[in-house]
């Protein structure tokens, strides 16, 4: 099933990461898929934006977020051609972004400036994936 917010499962699954010793740096693998138009929760009081243009408004704030937490966004992409899977899996945008740790990336998820822009990325995302993928040594 697709979605666009973590569950608390997931959210507590990071949690215990950040926890428990394995909070280095961390790469996150975003992969979305953007609604035709916008769809905001009703008495929202905002201009009509398609979902490309929602979740540009959404980045416009976290991309700072990140980079003030020493993060940065190592690659991002429309996707060309769905090569293998099939039509449910076919995203728009690939994005993958470095975080210094779990803890970094808790600590801008729980701030007041990221909880207040969720709204966008709601707005504008049909769906979208995140991998959390650690560097592993290779021998």
């Amino acid at each position: 099933m697709h979605g666009t917010e973590p569950s608390e499962a997931q959210l507590a699954a990071l949690e215990t990461m950040a926890q428990g010793g394995d909070d280095g740096p961390f790469t996150m693998v975003n992969i979305i898929k953007y609604k035709d138009q916008a769809i905001y929760p009703e008495g929202y009081d905002g201009p009509a934006r398609t979902g490309r243009e929602a979740y540009a408004q959404y980045t416009n704030t976290v991309s700072p977020l990140i980079y003030a937490l020493g993060g940065s966004v190592a690659f991002q992409q429309d996707r060309e051609l769905l090569f293998v899977g099939d039509a449910t899996a076919d995203a728009d945008e690939v994005i993958i972004v470095n975080y210094p740790s779990r803890r970094a990336y808790l600590n801008m998820f729980y701030s007041p400036a990221y909880q207040g822009v969720i709204v966008h990325r709601k707005a504008g995302l049909v769906w979208r994936v995140l991998y959390q993928c650690t560097a592993k040594e290779r021998g």
